[in-house]
C-alpha cells in the first residue's frame, strides 16, 4: 500500500474517532454513563431544583409521602396538551395525601412557566425548574413528558413515557396500583 493510501486511511480514521470523542462530549457523556452504570443515580433525590422563588428543592425533602414527578416543558407540544388534566389530577391526589410535582425543564427561566401557568389558570401544581437537566438525566429519562411515581420511601414503582390522560380511569388505576390510594370515591 502507497504511503498516500495509507495517509488518507489514518487521517479518516482519526476524523471518525474525534467525530465519536466530540458527540460524547456533547451529550454530557450520557450514553458513556449508561452504558456502565445504572440509570438512576442513587445521588438523584439529592440533585437541586428550584421553586418560582429560586429557593432550592431536592426529592429527597419530599419522601414520607406518595409523589408523582412530572418531567415536563413548555415547548413540548404533548406536554402542553396533557398539562390542564395534570393540573386537575394534582387536586385530588394532594387532597388523598400524596404530592405531585411538575419540573419544567425550560432555558428560558422562571418566567416563561409563570406566564404559562397564568395563561391556563394552573392553580394547583407548584412551579419547579431544573433548567440544567441533571436531575432528569439522573433518572434516566430520555424525552418528555416523562412521569415517575416513586413510593413513600423513595422508590421509584412506575414510570410513565409520552402523553397521559390524567383525568382517566387509567390514571386511578395507576395510584391504586402503585400507592394503594383510591382516588375515585
Amino acid at each position: 500500500m502507497s504511503f498516500w493510501k495509507k495517509k488518507d486511511n489514518l487521517i479518516i480514521s482519526g476524523l471518525v474517532v474525534l467525530f465519536f470523542m466530540g458527540l460524547t462530549f456533547w451529550f454530557d457523556l450520557c450514553c458513556v454513563r449508561a452504558s456502565f452504570f445504572d440509570s438512576i443515580s442513587s445521588n438523584g433525590f439529592q440533585i437541586p431544583f428550584v421553586d418560582s422563588d429560586q429557593k432550592q428543592h431536592t426529592l429527597d425533602q419530599f419522601k414520607g409521602k406518595p409523589l408523582i414527578v412530572n418531567f415536563w416543558a413548555t415547548w413540548c407540544p404533548v406536554c402542553v396538551k396533557k398539562m390542564g388534566t395534570l393540573n386537575n389530577f394534582a387536586k385530588k391526589f394532594q387532597e388523598k395525601g400524596g404530592e405531585v410535582l411538575a419540573i419544567s425543564q425550560d432555558k428560558g427561566g422562571l418566567s416563561t412557566i409563570r406566564s404559562y401557568y397564568t395563561r391556563n389558570g394552573y392553580q394547583n401544581l407548584a412551579i419547579y425548574l431544573d433548567a440544567s437537566g441533571k436531575l432528569m438525566s439522573a433518572f434516566g429519562v430520555r424525552g418528555l413528558p416523562t412521569t415517575l411515581f416513586i413510593d413513600a420511601q423513595g422508590n421509584e414503582v412506575d414510570r410513565i413515557v409520552g402523553g397521559f390522560d390524567w383525568e382517566s380511569s387509567d390514571a386511578n388505576a395507576l395510584v391504586e396500583k402503585n400507592f394503594g390510594i383510591r382516588l375515585s370515591q
